[in-house]
Order: structure tokens, then sequence, then C-alpha cells
């Protein structure tokens, strides 16, 4: 197992040769559109989009960081209908996980869980899904943990809004020592702020 502050150190070192050539836009603090002009969400600084390097996503997924997307992610979705995926898995044996109508919030969360797996995180768990209110809507909120391959430990957050025959996702994924906590605020700040 390899020293999880040498992994983040090495991943820090990836994200700024990466931004030193990659066409990352700024979100800045207020509104964001997360598909067309909507939904929306607010934020509350400028986040950093990154969605244009992330070849793995859907067209209906949006990818925020704050310091780089191994020490911060943030995933948004559009609308999501039968037969969309948030992401395509980063190995070529895996399948691609599929929404489908009628999940149950079990299987909706399950679903999540194997997005985030798909995007290469290994032992992804949830635990502690609650309602929340967004936008109106009641919504589910849960907690994720997940490791990389290196073996350095994730934390997350999950929401699913479920609204007019459309599923709305946001996953907030950080390393669980000091990055997780350091801008959970924003992420979860952010997360509620969907609106339509």
């Amino acid at each position: 197992m390899t020293n999880p502050r040498k992994s983040v150190l090495a991943a820090v070192a990836a994200a700024l040769s990466l931004a030193a050539c990659s066409p990352i836009t700024l979100a800045p603090a207020g509104a964001y559109a997360v598909g067309g002009k909507s939904p929306t969400v607010t934020l509350d600084r400028p986040w950093n989009d990154m969605t244009a390097l992330w070849l793995q996503r859907s067209k209906k997924a949006r990818l925020l960081t704050l310091d780089g997307p191994e020490l911060n992610r943030l995933y948004l979705t559009e609308g999501l209908v039968e037969g969309d995926y948030i992401v395509r898995p980063a190995r070529r044996e895996s399948t691609t996980p599929i929404y489908a109508d009628g999940m149950s919030v079990t299987e909706q969360v399950e679903f999540v869980t194997d997005s985030v797996t798909a995007l290469g995180y290994e032992r992804v768990s949830t635990s502690g899904v609650r309602p929340v209110e967004i936008a109106g809507v009641r919504a589910v909120r849960f907690s994720l943990e997940a490791r990389t391959t290196d073996g350095l430990e994730i934390k997350g957050i999950g929401q699913i809004l479920k609204r007019e025959g459309k599923v709305y996702v946001a996953v907030y994924l950080a390393p669980a020592e000091h990055y997780f906590e350091a801008t959970r605020g924003s992420a979860e700040a952010a997360m509620s702020a969907l609106a339509f």
C-alpha cells in the first residue's frame, strides 16, 4: 500500500500539470447551469469546471472541482431518464450503470454507488440514507465511502432527486484526510441549492 500523503502530493502535481495545458473554465460564484438553462445550482464560491477533461462522462453530467479532481470532485447531472448513465466505466471489462424508470430509492442509491465504482473507485459503500427537501421536492442524501486503487480513503455525499419523471444526481468525493471536511460545506451548499 502506498503512503496516502504521497498519493495526494502526486495528485496535486498531476492536477497542476493538467491545469497548465487543459481547457478548464471558471464556474463563478452564483448560479451555475447544469444543463442548458435548467437545472441550476448556486455556488457559494468559484469552482473549476473540468467537464471537458472528463472523458468517461455522459453528455448530461458535469464535473466541478475546487482544488483539482484528485482532491475534491462535485458531479452534477441534468435530468436522467430511462437508459441514461452518469459515467462509462474506467475498465473495459466493467459495465455501465444504467438508470431505469421505476427504480426504488434503494435501487437509485445502488445506481449511484455503481457509477462511483465505474469511475475507478474500490470498496464503494453507502450509509445514512436520509430524506432532504430540495427545491420543494423530497430527495434523498447519503454518505459514501470508497478507496482509490492506491488505497487512499475517500469520503463523499450523494444526492438523488426525482422530479417530473427525471432523476437529478449530485455526488461529492474527496480524500477523507483533510479535503473532505475542508470543502464539504461548499459542496453541500451547491447540492442544496438545486433550482428549476
